[in-house]
């Protein structure tokens, strides 16, 4: 090719270089020659794996040549990653070998904040953290460490080392920061804790309505696929952000709600519901409590009445609060991670299971599962110098 055309030579030189590229033997001239083999044409090897680019961990399929990782997919055999990863997952070979990545502990070496590292062996780095974490005991007592973990093996740093230390501090903040309120809102609500991998039968459900849900930006890849597919079947979708969200772009109705103000948006769905008979009373006789205190708790609270606070047309709060009720119990509203936000955090979250609760959405198709998980044995060690503090 010369001059951005064909020619014959050029197409006949490039099928030459192609045949012999894929010819094993020939390898070995090939790259002594100085041309590049793609490394598909390597003999790749084949491993399995799980994703640790989010707390999802999802299955992966990993291409490796040489010892270098060349290609990462998902997993078509994982339930969570049915042979798909975001994009998070995707770039994991460019993490791997990203070049400021730290490879080995570092000690500082200068004043702190002054960026002044050394690197260090694993064993010099552990039994400095060993020395001085004894010294903080010996000299002030376990209970002045704190313990702080996050995702994959944390429980080993979060649940046992602090007990084992003696020390009763020991938390992950991620869930202050994400679910705690969700969990403990559920637990004063219904009882149990909603738990990670939302119990959401996604393949039934008629109507979704994310408030503190941001599927598509979070990178939660079960969940994205989930969505899309319940989209493709015509699931209809409410999306309560005030930003226009890449969910709410796909939304039948997106209500830019005022940052602080879910809760009163929540009882005026309430009231409407309520008010227009859209509840499925014979779940509410059978499995609630309390439903007439709830209906004279939210007969003011109208759509007009929230339409000031909430910066939201009455008529939109009345159309989504309906368009949910039309499809109950295969309706509800999807119990949200991103909950922490302005500090009646988890009273906003037991409003979101009272609407679920209207709707008759636990423990139906379409709506909430309880999910169940695996018994397992605890796994032995030596008594504990506390135990039941630690943990988050």
């Amino acid at each position: 090719m010369a001059g951005g055309t064909f020619t014959r030579r050029g197409l006949l030189q490039g099928s030459l270089l192609g045949a012999l590229a894929s010819a094993g033997p020939a390898r070995a001239g090939i790259l002594g020659l100085g041309a590049r083999v793609p490394w598909q044409r390597q003999a790749p090897r084949t491993t399995y794996n799980v994703c640790e680019m989010c707390p999802w961990r999802c299955g992966i399929v990993v291409q490796t040549v040489d010892g270098r990782v060349r290609k990462i997919d998902g997993n078509p055999r994982d339930p969570k990653s049915r042979g798909r990863l975001c994009a998070r997952g995707q770039a994991g070979v460019s993490f791997l070998y990203d070049p400021d990545r730290l490879r080995a502990p570092r000690i500082r070496t200068g004043d702190r904040g002054g960026g002044e590292f050394r690197e260090a062996s694993w064993g010099e780095a552990l039994d400095r953290s060993a020395r001085e974490l004894i010294a903080i005991r010996d000299r002030h007592g376990p209970e002045a460490v704190a313990f702080f973990g996050h995702t994959s093996g944390d429980s080993w740093f979060v649940d046992h080392l602090p007990q084992a230390f003696g020390s009763p501090n020991a938390a992950r903040p991620s869930t202050a920061l994400c679910t705690s309120p969700r969990e403990e809102a559920a637990i004063l609500t219904v009882g149990r804790a909603i738990g990670n991998h939302e119990p959401v039968d996604w393949d039934e459900a008629r109507c979704l309505v994310l408030i503190g849900t941001h599927i598509g930006e979070d990178a939660r890849n079960t969940m994205m696929q989930d969505l899309a597919r319940a989209r493709a079947r015509g699931a209809r979708l409410v999306v309560v952000d005030p930003r226009h969200s890449t969910a709410a772009m796909k939304a039948d109705l997106w209500l830019p709600i005022r940052p602080g103000t879910d809760t009163a948006l929540l009882l005026a769905w309430m009231n409407v519901l309520v008010a227009e008979d859209l509840i499925d009373r014979e779940f509410i006789e059978r499995w609630t409590v309390g439903f007439g205190d709830l209906a004279a708790h939210v007969a003011g609270r109208t759509p007009e009445w929230a339409a000031p606070i909430t910066d939201l047309p009455a008529d939109l709060i009345r159309r989504s609060a309906r368009m949910m009720g039309q499809e109950r119990p295969r309706s509800l509203i999807v119990p949200g991670r991103h909950v922490v936000w302005y500090g009646n955090d988890t009273q906003r979250m037991r409003a979101v299971y009272i609407v679920n609760a209207l709707l008759g959405a636990w423990g139906r198709p379409g709506g909430l599962y309880f999910a169940r998980q695996p018994w397992l044995e605890e796994h032995p060690h030596p008594p504990y110098q506390v135990t039941g503090g630690a943990g988050g």
